[in-house]
């Protein structure tokens, strides 16, 4: 993106969906694109850095976002209450672009965070969501009306696995991931082995948003990328897995 935007939003609601977890939603009216973000901050100077968010969801001017509660600025943000304000940088990044034919979008964790919205704009893809204790969101995915494969590491509330084992990438045309690195790893691996193309989401720390820093930095076949310039979306054969 060329030219970033700070926005000053409201916010509509912030609700607790699991321990730990939050869906916050603020008012505004934007041009998001599937997989883009936003660096969020609700706070002046410290902690000195925003915050990196995927986008949930965005319909009727309501923007979703998705985060775990890590340390002091999401501790802030999990904090926020319905009229509360928050200023927003973006939205940022190259998003996901849908190939034609049978799609699925895989997520692992808060990894799912980006695959709502996305599933809403492809219209038409499976959906694989991968949890480590009881699932969330179920129903907001369910309600879209496309097939959804839900698995939870405890077994707590959905059939005991890791979503990559119960993926099968055959008789997929194009593959959309985002979720822990281990998962990422082992879902190009499977892809690669039916030559069906895989595009992941990277979660990586990040401190400008924008491509100035190179705190987000990640080693590529085509050299180092920023993957709030660059990304967050790289095909998978791009990504250099560090062991």
């Amino acid at each position: 993106m060329d030219r970033q935007v700070i926005h000053s939003a409201p916010v509509l609601s912030n609700d607790e969906l699991a321990p730990g977890i939050f869906r916050l939603s603020v008012r505004g009216t934007f041009g998001i694109e599937p997989g883009q973000f936003f660096m969020l901050r609700a706070w002046d100077l410290d902690p000195l850095l925003s915050r990196p968010m995927s986008v949930l969801d965005y319909a009727d001017d309501r923007l979703s976002f998705l985060f775990r509660v890590r340390g002091r600025g999401t501790v802030l943000l999990s904090g926020l209450r319905s009229g509360d304000g928050i200023f927003l940088l973006g939205p940022l990044g190259n998003g996901w672009k849908p190939l034609p034919g049978r799609l699925a979008l895989i997520g692992g964790g808060c990894g799912i965070a980006p695959l709502l919205h996305t599933a809403r704009a492809f219209k038409t893809c499976d959906l694989y969501l991968g949890f480590k204790e009881e699932p969330f969101l179920e129903d907001a995915f369910a309600a879209i009306g496309n097939r959804v494969v839900v698995t939870s590491e405890s077994g707590n509330g959905a059939p005991q696995d890791l979503i990559s084992n119960v993926f099968d990438p055959s008789g997929y045309d194009a593959c959309y991931a985002c979720g822990p690195q281990a998962m990422l790893e082992s879902l190009a691996q499977m892809c690669a082995s039916f030559a069906v193309p895989l595009f992941v989401s990277l979660e990586e720390r990040m401190a400008c948003g924008v491509g100035a820093c190179l705190g987000c930095a990640v080693r590529t076949t085509a050299g180092i990328r920023r993957v709030c310039r660059d990304g967050p979306v790289f095909p998978a054969t791009e990504v250099i897995w560090d062991a």
